[in-house]
């Protein structure tokens, strides 16, 4: 059994997705008597679940628990579906979250299952000793996998025209948002795509601070500040709003002293 000690990183997201209150209530309570700090998201449908998968600030879903048979689209259409928008955004398949766990109380569908990189598979009526084997395997992968995205740089996914590019997040000077659009500069170029500057800063947090509504900067590129602008060192002089500036200093000097600045 695992316990808050064996966490070693932030809270995990799991998702229950499964049209019986009944079972999402039993899959609740087993997850929990797992003793680990989580946050538990449950969907009644998986047009639910897609609605949300949709948001751009949505948050994480660490590990999946989904039922294969719902009324209107069912897991394995959910499941498919999910795969393509990770197709779109080229993000690999396997080894990737959100770890799948297919729940059903149809085992035919198990081959079917694992077309669309399923992790695990529970058959209904669920077995208590089955699923915390599972969890616990769930577990090790999350971690596994958390301890990898330490050691690989971060990158970010985006449309620039007709091309995806995958940017490193660390050479990234800052991000500006531009109506409908950001344009994220690096060194050396403006990439101009579509998306919002809120979701980007959800999305890259550490490291980074939204100086203006307009303006969210990498820290490690800035040369200096006065009270309305933060000069980068590219050359780029940033504004910063009255409102921001004291928890901008702030921030700054936190990531200095974490830096070894």
């Amino acid at each position: 059994m695992w316990t808050k000690k064996d966490m070693e990183w932030e809270r995990l997201n799991i998702a229950v997705c499964d049209d019986e209150e009944n079972v999402r209530c039993l899959l609740k309570k087993l997850i929990e008597k797992q003793t680990m700090d989580c946050r538990i998201l449950e969907f009644s449908s998986g047009g639910e679940l897609l609605h949300f998968w949709r948001q751009e600030e949505r948050e994480q879903i660490d590990i999946l628990f989904l039922d294969i048979a719902m009324d209107g689209a069912d897991g394995m259409e959910t499941a498919e579906q999910i795969r393509a928008w990770k197709e779109e955004r080229e993000e690999p398949l396997w080894g990737s979250l959100p770890l799948l766990i297919f729940v059903t109380g149809h085992p035919e569908y198990m081959a079917k299952a694992f077309s669309v990189n399923a992790f695990q598979y529970l058959v209904k009526p669920i077995d208590e000793k089955e699923f915390a084997d599972a969890f616990a395997q769930a577990l090790r992968e999350c971690r596994h996998l958390e301890l990898k995205k330490d050691i690989e740089p971060r990158k970010i996914l985006v449309r620039d025209g007709n091309i995806t590019r995958n940017i490193p997040i660390e050479d990234i000077y800052y991000i500006e948002s531009n109506n409908r659009k950001i344009i994220i500069a690096v060194e050396d170029e403006k990439i101009e795509c579509y998306g919002k500057i809120s979701g980007m800063e959800h999305e890259l947090r550490e490291g980074f601070f939204r100086t203006h509504r307009g303006y969210l900067v990498n820290m490690k590129y800035v040369e200096r500040y006065s009270r309305t602008e933060v000069q980068m060192k590219n050359g780029s002089c940033l504004l910063i709003s009255k409102y921001k500036y004291q928890d901008f200093v702030k921030a700054y000097l936190e990531y200095l002293a974490e830096d070894g600045r």
